[in-house]
C-alpha cells in the first residue's frame, strides 16, 4: 500500500527546528522572508516563515500557486533564482512580482519517493543578485529539511508494517487456538457456536484458499474399478 505523503503530520519537534532553519537563513542572508511552503495544490502554504518584522509571508499564509515562483520551482524540481523580476519578461507580470517581491531564491523539497512536499525559498522586495554563498547555505539547509521528511515517511512506513504484523500476528493466534471440529464431516465450530465447512473457515481467518482434488487413499475406496486405468 502507497504512503500517502500529502497526509504525514508534521510534528512539533520538527517544526521548531524548521522555525529556526529559517530564522538562522534570513539573519546570515539579510532579507525580509525565508520560508519553507508545503503545496496541496491549487493552495501553497507557508508553513513556516522567519519571525522577522517586516516579512510579508509570515506562517500559515496560503496563496494561489499560479504564477507565483514557488510554483515553477516545485513543478520543474529545480533550483529557481531571479534577481530581479522586473527586468525578466517572464516574470514582470507575475502576481509575485506584482505584490512587490522582485528578488527569489528557491530550491524544491521532494520525499524520498521524488514526490513534491513544497519549497524552501527567500525572497527580497529589492534586486537580489543571490551570490554563490547564498545558494550553497540554501542547498545545505534544503538537504537537512529532506532528511526530516524521509525519516517521517520512514516511520510511517514502519507504522503500517507493525499494523500488517499485528493483524498476521492475530490471524495467527486464531488458527493456534483448539478449534472444535466435527469428528465425521471435518467441519469447524466457531466462536458463535456455528459449524462451517474448513474450507470457508480457514479462508475467513487465515488468507488460505483451496483447490479441490482427490487423494489416492479415497481414490481407490470410491472408484475402486478405475485402479490401473
Amino acid at each position: 500500500m502507497e504512503i500517502q505523503t500529502r497526509k504525514i503530520a508534521i510534528p512539533s519537534e520538527i517544526e521548531k527546528t524548521w522555525q529556526r532553519i529559517v530564522n538562522v537563513i534570513s539573519d546570515l542572508i539579510c532579507v525580509p522572508s525565508v520560508m519553507i511552503n508545503r503545496l496541496n495544490p491549487p493552495e501553497l502554504e507557508v508553513f513556516s516563515a522567519n519571525l522577522s518584522p517586516g516579512n510579508p509571508f509570515p506562517a500559515r499564509t496560503r496563496m494561489e500557486m499560479a504564477g507565483v515562483y514557488c510554483e515553477t520551482t516545485a513543478r520543474l524540481k529545480q533550483r529557481l533564482k531571479i534577481s530581479d523580476a522586473r527586468k525578466d519578461p517572464e516574470w514582470a507580470g507575475s502576481p509575485t512580482a506584482r505584490a512587490g517581491i522582485f528578488a527569489y531564491l528557491g530550491f524544491p523539497l521532494c520525499w524520498p519517493d521524488g514526490k513534491i512536499f513544497g519549497t524552501l525559498c527567500a525572497v527580497d522586495t529589492k534586486e537580489n543578485k543571490w551570490g554563490e554563498q547564498y545558494e550553497s547555505l540554501l542547498l545545505s539547509f534544503k538537504e537537512g529539511v529532506e532528511a526530516h521528511l524521509a525519516l517521517l515517511n520512514k516511520t510511517k512506513e514502519l507504522e503500517r508494517k507493525n499494523k500488517v504484523l499485528e493483524k498476521t500476528l492475530g490471524e495467527v493466534k486464531t488458527l493456534r487456538r483448539l478449534m472444535p471440529i466435527c469428528a465425521s464431516c471435518k467441519k469447524i465450530r466457531d466462536d458463535k457456536g456455528y459449524w462451517n465447512q474448513i474450507e470457508e473457515y480457514l479462508g475467513k481467518h487465515a488468507d488460505v484458499w483451496f483447490s479441490h482434488g482427490i487423494c489416492p487413499d479415497c481414490a481407490r475406496r470410491l472408484y475402486p474399478g478405475l485402479e490401473g486405468l
